[in-house]
């Protein structure tokens, strides 16, 4: 009988389960290309639109991604709805109709790019430029345009903002969404599912103190407001409207938001290596985009974060400067954690596992990162979150 080690076994398991990802995205990719030329073909598309993310740059670069759908009529919570339309709502946001491969271009500081959509109406254009951008001149904005129609409402135009940390910030924060910003019970399944199902952005909870944290953060020692905000979350892309409004309504700064592909792969990849690499790469390519800056980092204990923050640490020796992490699970991975805070003190650098968000707050104004005046604000603002 042939021996097979626990290590070969975790192995075979591993590739198995990345076998069934690439096959159940295929599966599913090819029958959303079928849906859209179905309906393209018979003339049953609704005007599309396009979606613009928050972009981001420096001297010579800028980065800017979106998506091209069929335009999606989300009742908000201006008025009161029901359960049943809070459930229609998550339905549209998952179920959207994107549109693939059709042509788009963007332009911005008197250059132009050209490309078409992805087969999940994905489009990403990246600017070079040989001499520093004068943003001044060409402001923060990309414009986008639409080369092609399908209906006759098709909405063709839109803009990209674009984030660009100011030449005197002290530092960049680069912080975790789910459970680390907004309450999502991402280790309790049927908590998750029916929050998202039944709560808009409006009816969604911060973590306390969370957004006067980051206030403060952004604001830095002399309060002026010059340090840049990026957030990295393993949430889908389809969510993307629902949590800049809830930044907007919980007054928490707003700043580059990198999410996730939807899809059947990516609800197998949560809590595994995949999920942890895929934020490790975001995170990679915001350093690697602002080479002179250091960050401080921010998420929970429930989702890799210690461990992917760590492995950046590892990879940018110097770079980051603190790292909070949201206690949100139970005592035994509490041990993991410290374990983790060990090795990151050893490459020197701390990694602190918190309670609730003043204390963050008190050691970031022991490190004369924020002013202490945002102390007393942290506080009260934990009290009516908490409310």
């Amino acid at each position: 009988m042939i021996q097979i080690s626990e290590k070969e076994m975790s192995k075979q398991l591993q590739q198995i389960k990345e076998n069934l990802r690439s096959a159940l995205d295929s599966v599913e990719r090819e029958i959303s290309l079928k849906k859209y030329q179905f309906k393209d073909r018979f003339s049953l598309l609704e005007p599309i639109t396009i979606m613009p993310f928050f972009g981001f740059g420096n001297d010579h670069y800028v980065y800017v991604k979106g998506r091209v759908l069929e335009k999606e009529k989300i009742k908000r919570k201006e008025q009161d709805i029901s359960n049943f339309e809070h459930l229609k709502n998550t339905a549209k946001r998952y179920e959207t109709d994107e549109i693939p491969g059709i042509k788009i271009r963007a332009s911005f500081a008197e250059k132009q790019l050209e490309i078409k959509t992805d087969s999940d109406g994905f489009f990403l254009f990246e600017f070079e430029f040989d001499k520093p951008i004068d943003y001044q001149k060409h402001g923060n904005k990309v414009k986008l345009r639409l080369l092609e129609t399908k209906t006759d409402e098709d909405e063709m135009e839109a803009s990209a903002k674009i984030f660009v940390p100011d030449e005197n910030a002290e530092f960049g924060v680069i912080s975790d969404v789910d459970d680390t910003v907004l309450i999502s019970h991402m280790t309790d399944f049927f908590a998750k599912i029916k929050l998202m199902l039944l709560n808009d952005a409006k009816e969604r909870s911060p973590f306390p103190g969370i957004s006067a944290l980051l206030t403060a953060l952004s604001k830095g020692r002399d309060d002026k407001g010059r340090n840049a905000l990026f957030y990295v979350s393993g949430s889908e892309w389809n969510l993307y409207d629902l949590l800049i409004n809830f930044f907007k309504y919980q007054d928490i700064p707003l700043g580059p938001l990198s999410l996730k592909d939807k899809g059947i792969k990516a609800d197998l990849d949560k809590f595994t290596v995949a999920h942890q690499e895929y934020k490790a790469r975001k995170i990679r390519h915001i350093l690697k985009t602002y080479p002179d800056l250091d960050f401080i980092c921010i998420g929970d204990s429930g989702q890799h974060d210690p461990e992917t923050y760590c492995k950046i640490l590892e990879e940018f020796p110097g770079r980051i400067k603190a790292i909070y992490i949201r206690d949100v699970t139970p005592a035994k991975r509490d041990k993991e954690v410290k374990k983790i805070a060990e090795k990151v003190k050893e490459m020197g650098a701390e990694m602190l596992l918190i309670e609730d968000t003043l204390e963050a707050a008190k050691h970031a104004a022991k490190m004369k990162w924020i002013n202490e005046h945002h102390l007393e604000k942290v506080k009260k603002q934990s009290e009516t979150d908490r409310n």
